[in-house]
């Protein structure tokens, strides 16, 4: 059996060996270009219900299919209503006020208009959809009407 002085300068040598071999491993592994890493996978972000955004267009284009078809012949005069749809836009519903066209839907101002109405879009397409409340909607201030009541009965009764 070797003795213990032969045992301790090779147990050192050993340890050296073992600490120059590792780091020069990590001298080799630094020069080493390290490997791309990609980007975590982002997790994706919970859906939110997006309201879908109602554009002028789609709002006159409801209200006129709505009334398109509808006999006016009974209407013995002429009836423009204002219609401003808060953050969307301004039309007018007009009946008989054009001698070529018996109803229209125009995405305009009427200055002359005999009622305005101001809604939301919900509002707008809740009317175009039929069977709306306008009693109801005008107590709450869900809708709000100036001018000429009796006109503005007329095309509510036209609309639904």
């Amino acid at each position: 059996m070797p003795d213990e002085k032969t045992l301790k300068p090779a147990v050192k040598a050993e340890k050296t060996a073992a600490v120059k071999k590792a780091s020069s491993e990590k001298k080799t592994a630094a020069k080493k270009p390290a490997a791309e890493k990609k980007p975590a996978a982002k997790k994706a972000a919970p859906k939110k219900a997006v309201k879908a955004s109602v554009t002028l267009d789609d709002l006159t284009t409801a209200v006129w299919k709505k009334i398109e078809k509808k006999s006016v012949k009974d209407i013995p005069f002429a009836i423009a209503i204002q219609v401003n749809v808060y953050d969307v836009g301004t039309f007018y519903i007009a009946v008989n006020a054009d001698p070529d066209y018996d109803k229209q839907v125009i995405q305009a101002d009427y200055y002359l208009a005999d009622g305005i109405v101001e809604a939301s879009a919900d509002e707008i397409k809740k009317i175009a959809a039929g069977k709306y409340d306008f009693i109801s909607a005008a107590k709450s201030g869900a809708l709000i009407y100036r001018g000429d009541l009796t006109k503005g009965i007329l095309i509510a009764e036209l609309i639904k």
